[in-house]
């Protein structure tokens, strides 16, 4: 049958209580066999571990191989003073709880014994049951205090935790920002480039006639890039290429015409079997490209598209303007995208116009036959066949 246990220590049946275990490490530091023997007899089972030192320098071995949360100490040790071991003791590990065994101390000797984290002051004439009430107070303490520092350490490391968890959340919080900016800014990019492309399907679904189709497409490229040089070089049916239409930005009139010619003759053949966008800038991309005609492009930022459908060129759609104002991203991929919805509608025109062939004999363009400027400032130098 089991019994329970008072407040008192004492079992309802009667018996003294079995000894409460203290999670204390002690260390007992003293030459007197007499005293060693007292406390192992009081403490001995109780305590989570008991050591003894004869001196100084044993305590302060023994301090640095294990840990310990009570060191009761003997004032009067052969040939030092027990205090100075416990201030020695005290600054190495501060935090260590103390009982000092002392003859007769004086208030100095209390204060010192204080100040280095003694918690009380014991003669060795004391009764042995209040020598045992106040260690084992001293003990308890010395516990409460180890449970405390370890609740502290865990709480650190909890916070340590913490703070790496935050870190990470937060990386990870701010990666995924990125990503949703990246795929909000594609997605209104998208948006954009669907809503033009329905816009100017809409357009160039209108023109029927090379004239119209050339300068609706100019104009719509001119109101999405700004102001800039833009030309359309059509090949004929003698496999040259001639001058279609042209917006002149900054280039005076006199000296347009003679280079644009030289760009019919020099870049359009260049790309007439590289389908897509090609953007060029600096004086030794342009001339990877055009050789000894580079000069005419040379300071300018230029993107060149290249109408091409059943491995057959349509037009050559070329865009410059001064390199201080280049071609953004966004600039290139609306050229791509005009020049695929141009492409496909002058395909369709090539078609009506030639219906009546078989489409063998379809050829392209014929050479220009005329000139005029409407009042958009484009001159409209092509003709359809």
């Amino acid at each position: 049958m089991d019994h329970g246990q008072d407040n008192a220590g004492h079992r309802d049946d009667g018996h003294p209580a079995d000894p409460v275990p203290i999670r204390a490490r002690v260390l007992v530091v003293s030459a007197r066999p007499s005293l060693k023997r007292k406390i192992e007899s009081m403490f001995g089972p109780e305590v989570e571990s008991l050591r003894f030192a004869r001196g100084g320098a044993a305590a302060d071995r023994m301090l640095d191989d294990a840990a310990c949360d009570l060191i009761i100490i003997d004032r009067a040790l052969p040939g030092e003073d027990g205090l100075d071991v416990l201030e020695r003791a005290a600054e190495a590990r501060p935090g260590l709880s103390g009982v000092v065994i002392i003859d007769s101390p004086s208030a100095d000797d209390a204060v010192r014994a204080m100040r280095a984290g003694a918690c009380d002051l014991i003669s060795p004439r004391t009764r042995s049951g209040e020598v045992r009430r106040r260690i084992e107070a001293a003990a308890r303490k010395a516990e409460r205090s180890r449970s405390r520092e370890e609740r502290v350490g865990r709480l650190r490391r909890l916070c340590h935790t913490l703070k790496d968890a935050r870190e990470q959340v937060s990386g990870q919080v701010g990666e995924l920002c990125n990503d949703l900016v990246e795929a909000y800014r594609d997605m209104s990019d998208q948006l954009t480039d669907t809503r033009m492309t329905g816009e100017l399907e809409t357009l160039l679904g209108q023109e029927l006639e090379i004239e119209g189709l050339l300068r609706t497409m100019l104009e719509y490229t001119l109101a999405k890039l700004g102001p800039t040089n833009a030309a359309v070089f059509l090949p004929s049916s003698g496999g040259e290429f001639s001058l279609g239409a042209y917006v002149n930005h900054d280039v005076p009139k006199d000296h347009a015409e003679l280079m644009l010619d030289h760009l019919a003759d020099s870049l359009a053949p260049v790309f007439e079997e590289r389908p897509g966008v090609h953007e060029l800038s600096g004086h030794t991309e342009i001339a990877a490209w055009l050789g000894a005609d580079a000069h005419w492009l040379e300071d300018r930022g230029t993107l060149v598209y290249s109408c091409c459908a059943d491995d057959e060129c349509l037009a050559v759609l070329t865009l410059f303007r001064d390199q201080g104002r280049a071609f953004a991203e966004q600039d290139v991929r609306t050229v791509s995208i005009i020049g695929g919805l141009f492409c496909d509608q002058l395909e369709r025109v090539i078609r009506v116009h030639h219906r009546h062939l078989p489409k063998d004999s379809w050829g392209v363009f014929d050479p220009p036959t005329r000139d005029d400027t409407d009042d958009f400032g484009f001159e409209d130098y092509g003709n359809a066949a």
